[in-house]
């Protein structure tokens, strides 16, 4: 009996593929559609609803508002009781320290969310720009 005759595949690779630099660097594959995805997700992050205490603090600016206006006729008005002008100083004194609280909270979570966007948008641009 002969020995069967070998058979041989014929294979042209015709795609590049990039190799790691060192030892440390290693890839992770991904596809483009899925890439693009991620873009469009990250893109959403700007006009998605998050932690917001804008109406918290408007709110407590109102309640002082309210609170300090409502002075004035009180202390105008007879036979009002003592701890009452007190009460309503103390009110909007606590509710505009809580709203300017909320405000500055506000204010730097915007900002921390737009920086952290910025840079994921860097990261993402660099590693593109890696590939072409």
């Amino acid at each position: 009996m002969s020995e069967p005759e070998a058979l041989s595949l014929n294979y042209k690779r015709t795609d590049s593929i990039a190799l790691p630099q060192s030892a440390a660097e290693t890839r992770f594959a991904i596809r483009t559609s899925d890439w693009e995805r991620l873009k469009r997700n990250v893109a959403k992050c700007d006009h998605t609803d998050w932690l917001d205490f804008s109406g918290w603090s408007f709110c407590c600016f109102g309640i002082s508002g309210s609170a300090f206006l409502s002075i004035i006729p009180l202390n105008l008005s007879e036979k009002v009781p003592a701890w009452m002008l007190p009460l309503y100083l103390c009110v909007g004194l606590f509710a505009s320290v809580i709203g300017l609280a909320l405000w500055a909270i506000n204010q730097r979570l915007v900002k921390d969310r737009t920086t952290r966007l910025a840079e994921v948008r860097l990261d993402m641009t660099d590693i593109e720009r890696g590939f072409q």
